[in-house]
């Protein structure tokens, strides 16, 4: 009888050992998702603390008017080209 309960109370801790390993690497799992999360946060909502030698530009605009385009496209660095022939040589 004593064999069968040391068999039964190793068998518990083993299993207690497992769920122990298990919950660790779920808890690192989820800890290298939110670093990169983070990392690649597509909004930019981190908030950093201003240094105090440094300006601080804080934009209230909506996403849709930060992305709006500014320059209209009749107005650009393209010139329109035409080739002249050299007619000194």
């Amino acid at each position: 009888m004593s064999i069968i309960a040391f068999i039964l109370k190793f068998a518990f801790f083993i299993f207690i050992v497992f769920l122990a390993l298990i919950l660790w690497v779920v808890y690192v799992f989820y800890k290298q998702i939110t670093r990169a999360r983070r990392q690649f946060n597509p909004n930019g909502n981190q908030y950093q603390e201003p240094s105090s030698n440094e300006n601080t530009i804080i934009d209230n605009r909506s996403m849709k008017e930060r992305h709006k385009q500014i320059i209209p496209d009749s107005e650009g660095e393209y010139v329109d080209f035409t080739e002249v022939e050299d007619t000194e040589s």
